[in-house]
């Protein structure tokens, strides 16, 4: 009877590794790439990944794929958490100047993350604990930016409004 070579002597670590790669970008270090497309990652590091920056903003497949899979290793409102305190990190500079400049130019993309995240998966939203922690992200976004209070303004009160007729229970 024919045997079956051990796993291990079935792969070719020469050709195994060719085209996978870690990245150690500032900010993205424990991410692997293959072909240029991302396939793996510690869980901190993706979720460093889906928190837009001053010159990034996740991909759609990446948003959706990483909101829909990390729930098998964290709850949605750790994830929330997490994500709120990051934007909150990230914003933090020695120069209040500069910190303005920052805010100013993150919040749209920080917006635009939360209604993807709301409009995708609104049922996450049911638990009171994710609802306060984008309220106060919200708050934030809203009382610090100065220059763009319109979007502010008129924005989150949207995702609120959208987010609290989605997840309302159905008449009955």
């Amino acid at each position: 009877m024919p045997q079956t070579p051990p796993f291990v002597g079935q792969l070719n670590s020469a050709d195994y590794n060719k085209n996978l790669f870690q990245t150690s970008e500032e900010g993205y270090a424990g991410l692997c790439y293959h072909d240029n497309k991302l396939v793996s990652g510690s869980l901190e590091a993706l979720i460093q990944h889906l928190v837009p920056t001053l010159d990034y903003y996740p991909d759609r497949t990446f948003i959706f794929t990483f909101l829909l899979s990390s729930r098998l290793f964290i709850d949605p409102h750790e994830l929330m958490s997490k994500v709120c305190h990051l934007c909150m990190e990230q914003q933090r500079l020695s120069d209040p100047q500069a910190d303005k400049l920052r805010l100013r130019k993150k919040t749209p993309k920080i917006l635009q993350l939360l209604t993807e995240w709301t409009e995708t998966f609104p049922y996450d939203f049911r638990d009171e604990r994710m609802m306060q922690s984008l309220k106060e992200l919200l708050h934030r976004l809203v009382s610090g930016d100065e220059v763009s209070p319109q979007l502010c303004r008129t924005r989150p009160p949207l995702v609120l409004i959208q987010l609290s007729c989605r997840t309302r229970p159905p008449l009955s």
